[in-house]
């Protein structure tokens, strides 16, 4: 060994003893403001090359590695997916360049937001938020600058405690923290109903939106059995009881069944579903009908009775009840395909908590459907369902199983020009398109690359036995040319 090897190896040594000292289980940590800080993505690895400005200064006295990653993920992940009409004003993203700088000059809204960086980027690789250390340092962090900021007695609230607090809110809802979801949620409430006119600007109207957004999925917060399961059988409430039609339907309801998209007409008049259903569906047609239109269209007139937050709480009150397998899955999908819309049509907040237990349910059916016409609803059912799902911040990277079924099942489903055609039959939103297009084809990539896979594998078996065949026979036919020209060398 030379004189140069040895030197390092002796370096190595040192360095393994020194981390050792430090981190004597020699472990990644789960404490992210520590040196042992992780990478939140591939596309970061450069400290502060993707940040918006690599020189910003932070309000707090040290910023970690793990801070700084996690400003990294709400600028170039967190942000853009949050991004909806409502939230970009001229083309601006405003959680760029609104609040971000609000919360790089106070110290009580950056921590809440590197508290809810990390409850997003935690949620995303499956891991229980609770458990992580630098969220739970953070959001104390937060909770306590903002106590302090409401203790005293002539605080009035300012921009920063909304934005907080509205940070928060979306943070307790990403980890299931229903108490303290309720807590910012109600506070929240009364803060702006007490707001002026005088006082609305663009912070207020984003706030305003948010809350608005999480009253909608707040019953989704209900551990077991949720508060719309108890209201479901009260006087006065739309629906609380299946009524099935028999053959030939009545001329009223044939009337009613006409008003729905084709798909759902032929699944209506196949009997699968009951009349309070479909009368919610021909509710629910009218509604998409009117988003589609252009502002122009649209008139106080013409608005529908239902809104999609009605919907989406019947949709709830529906689930609950004692639904056939067809409608199950149907009232699972347009549920999902609900909480998307609205998603997309105001503020955006992740979805992943309300929407879990629905894809658990859904993706579990009791058979597939022979009928075509319940077939192509299942197709489109799959794919609401799956893209609602692909599309959230928090959501874990699943497979759908159902998808996958549908596209080997289906026939249509073989091509994305024909799929789009049997999904138009139903609830289409053309906002939507793209992002089911992209839905369908990474299933379809999927689906080739398992066939592609099986055909290769099986390739390879029938090589493996035709092998073992030509082995076996060539000894045997060794063997018998032996014992022939024994008896001639005895002879």
């Amino acid at each position: 060994m030379t004189d140069r090897q040895g030197e390092l190896m002796r370096r190595r040594e040192r360095r393994a003893s020194t981390l050792l000292s430090r981190n004597p289980l020699q472990l990644p940590t789960s404490d992210d403001d520590s040196e042992y800080s992780r990478c939140p993505s591939p596309l970061l690895t450069i400290n502060s090359g993707y940040r918006v400005d690599p020189f910003t200064s932070y309000p707090v006295a040290e910023a970690s590695r793990g801070v700084r990653y996690m400003i990294d993920y709400y600028t170039q992940v967190w942000a853009p997916q949050q991004a909806s009409a409502s939230s970009i004003v001229g083309e601006r993203n405003t959680l760029v360049t609104t609040i971000l700088p609000l919360a790089l000059q106070n110290e009580m809204l950056f921590e809440a937001t590197i508290a809810m960086s990390r409850a997003a980027w935690v949620a995303r690789r499956g891991s229980e938020p609770l458990n992580d250390k630098m969220l739970l340092r953070h959001r104390g962090k937060a909770m306590s600058d903002l106590r302090s900021s409401l203790s005293g007695p002539h605080q009035r609230v300012s921009t920063y405690v909304l934005l907080t607090m509205s940070t928060l809110l979306t943070m307790n809802y990403m980890i299931n923290d229903i108490v303290s979801f309720r807590v910012h949620l109600h506070a929240l409430e009364k803060m702006l109903q007490a707001t002026n006119h005088k006082e609305e600007n663009e912070i207020v109207h984003f706030v305003r939106g948010r809350v608005l957004a999480f009253g909608v999925l707040a019953s989704f917060l209900q551990a077991n059995q949720p508060s719309y399961a108890t209201r479901v059988n009260e006087p006065g409430h739309r629906i609380s009881t299946l009524t099935y039609p028999g053959h030939p339907f009545p001329p009223d309801l044939c009337e009613i069944v006409s008003k729905l998209p084709e798909g759902f007409s032929e699944v209506a008049l196949s009997g699968s579903i009951a009349i309070e259903l479909i009368s919610f569906l021909v509710k629910l047609t009218e509604l998409v009908t009117w988003m589609s239109l252009s502002p122009s269209q649209k008139s106080d007139d013409s608005q529908p009775e239902l809104t999609m937050q009605r919907a989406i709480y019947d949709l709830q009150c529906l689930s609950v009840l004692p639904l056939t397998s067809t409608e199950g899955q149907i009232v699972r999908a347009v549920l999902a395909f609900c909480l998307h819309v609205y998603n997309e049509m105001s503020y955006r907040i992740p979805l992943a908590r309300p929407l879990h237990p629905l894809l658990e349910v859904f993706d579990n059916p009791a058979q597939f459907p022979r009928s075509p016409w319940l077939q192509r609803c299942l197709l489109w059912s799959s794919i609401v369902t799956a893209s609602a799902w692909d599309t959230q911040i928090d959501a874990v990277p699943r497979t759908h199983y159902v998808l996958e079924k549908s596209l080997n099942q289906v026939p249509e489903a073989r091509s994305w020009e024909e799929t789009k055609e049997v999904m138009q039959k139903f609830f289409w939103v053309g906002s939507l398109e793209e992002q089911w297009e992209i839905c369908w084809r990474a299933a379809a990539f999927r689906r080739f690359r398992q066939r592609r896979g099986a055909s290769q594998i099986h390739a390879v078996s029938e090589l493996l036995q035709s092998d073992r065949a030509q082995t076996s026979e060539t000894p045997s036919s060794h063997s018998h040319g032996r014992v022939k020209s024994e008896p001639q060398d005895a002879e």
